[in-house]
C-alpha cells in the first residue's frame, strides 16, 4: 500500500488506476481482500478530493473492490455517487473460473483480476463482451477507458 503525506494528512494512493484515450486519469480505486473494518469508500473519496484540490483534476469514476462486491462510483468534484454494485464473483469468475468470495484470496491476486477485467473492458483482450460492460457503457465508462494498471 503506497501512501503520500501532505500537511499532516496521509492519503493512500490508488490501487488500480484507469486512463482514458487522451491519457487522463479516468478511475481510481481501492481493493481489499482482507476482512478488516475499514472505510475504503472514504479513502477513494480522499484520493479524488486530493486530485481536485491539488491538481485541479476531476477524475470522473472511482471503484472499490472486495471479495464480496465491486462498487462503481461517479464523481463530479463535489459528490461521490454509487452508481453500480456488482457481486465480485459474477465479474471475476470470467477470469478465474474457480473464483469465489468464500475462498481465501490474496489482495495482490484480487487486484490482478480486477485489473484484467478493466483491461478487458478497454480492449476486449479476453472476451467480446466483458462482464457488466453493458451497465458500464450506460454511464459512459466503457467508451472512455483505454488502459488500467496497478
Amino acid at each position: 500500500m503506497d501512501v503520500t503525506q501532505i500537511s499532516n494528512k496521509t492519503i493512500e494512493l490508488s490501487d488500480i488506476t484507469a486512463w482514458d484515450k487522451n491519457g487522463n486519469k479516468l478511475l481510481v480505486s481501492k481493493v481489499r481482500a482482507r476482512n478488516i473494518v475499514e472505510d475504503i469508500t472514504a479513502k477513494v473519496e480522499d484520493i479524488l478530493k486530493f486530485e481536485y484540490e491539488h491538481n485541479k483534476v476531476i477524475i470522473p469514476y472511482a471503484m472499490t473492490a472486495t471479495r464480496e462486491e465491486i462498487k462503481i462510483f461517479q464523481w463530479d468534484g463535489e459528490k461521490l455517487e454509487n452508481v453500480y454494485t456488482f457481486l465480485t464473483h459474477e465479474v471475476l469468475s470470467e477470469y478465474d473460473p474457480e473464483f469465489s468470495h468464500k475462498k481465501r484470496i490474496f489482495e495482490y491476486y484480487l487486484e490482478t483480476l480486477v485489473e484484467g477485467w478493466l483491461r478487458d473492458l478497454a480492449d476486449n483482450w479476453k472476451t467480446d463482451n466483458p462482464p457488466k460492460s453493458e451497465e458500464l457503457t450506460q454511464i459512459g465508462f466503457v467508451d472512455k477507458i483505454a488502459d488500467a494498471a496497478q
